[in-house]
């Protein structure tokens, strides 16, 4: 039976309705992702308020979290719950005295030691009273579980813990080591190699160092001074970025791409110094 010229209009119509209703399915969508970045986005500031240092290790583990789940090729979805993941998993250690942030567990007291080895349950608490952050609070609690069931809190082996936390675990111990204890690249990779298998999951390790030899090839140029409007995607930041009233607006070692770039510029006549952003190209 040949279709009428009613029901060609009439199935037109229908698809016109079904693309309006995907558009927006879309919108609505985008719009949950830009306020649940933003719930997180607020909860980092916060943290960055608290302790600068701690503020500029999450955003750090943020990014390169991401970045390696990128060269994972893992699906988006998946890259961001690691990164909103990574971006909180320390929040745990938030109001901490600054021995608990700034010493290694080894060289804290029995009281520092043992709020520093709750910290992970600490922030599953806080995070898992959000209903959209559930899965986050998740991967928070066991990013300090050891491969070989020697870590906290739960002695997790293997396969129990969630690849999301084994991933953050290696992010999280390779920035402590390049950030905190000045290490260079080839020190801290030499340092945690020795780990694999007990401290790290050897396969994702194994990726990790092919992933951090790329990484930080990319940002071995010289460092130069430059305004905030002449930044470009793909700069590595150089320096803390600082705001006048002493709030870390983002921290060194990221690789700057256009949301950060925007947020520097909007916020170039308030940045603490001199106007000039130290970056390697």
């Amino acid at each position: 039976m040949e279709n009428t010229g009613s029901d060609i209009t009439a199935l037109q119509e229908e698809n016109q309705q079904l693309k309006e209703k995907a558009a927006s399915l879309k919108l609505t969508v985008k719009t949950l992702r830009r306020n649940f970045q933003g719930i997180v986005q607020l909860l980092t500031e916060t943290i960055s308020l608290d302790n600068r240092f701690l503020g500029g290790h999450m955003k750090r583990t943020a990014e390169m979290t991401k970045a390696f789940c990128e060269f994972l090729k893992l699906p988006k979805d998946i890259v961001y719950v690691n990164y909103y993941a990574a971006l909180l998993h320390d929040i745990g250690l938030v109001g901490s005295n600054s021995d608990i942030i700034e010493k290694t567990i080894d060289n804290l007291g029995e009281s520092d030691r043992k709020k520093f080895i709750e910290h992970p349950v600490s922030g599953f608490e806080i995070i898992n009273s959000i209903y959209s952050l559930k899965r986050t609070a998740v991967i928070i609690r066991s990013h300090h579980e050891n491969y070989d069931g020697t870590g906290f809190p739960d002695k997790l082996v293997g396969g129990e813990i969630p690849k999301e936390s084994r991933i953050i675990h290696i992010i999280n111990d390779y920035d402590m080591n390049r950030f905190k204890y000045s290490l260079t690249p080839n020190e801290a990779c030499s340092k945690m190699s020795l780990k694999s298998g007990s401290l790290y999951d050897p396969d994702l390790y194994n990726k990790f160092e092919s992933f951090i030899t790329h990484f930080e090839k990319n940002n071995k140029g010289s460092s130069h001074n430059i305004e905030p409007k002449s930044l470009e995607p793909g700069m590595y930041l150089d320096q803390d970025i600082i705001l006048s009233n002493g709030l870390l607006l983002i921290p060194s070692g990221v690789i700057l791409d256009k949301v950060m770039i925007g947020k520097i510029q909007s916020f170039s006549s308030t940045l603490l110094g001199q106007g000039v952003i130290r970056v390697i190209y």
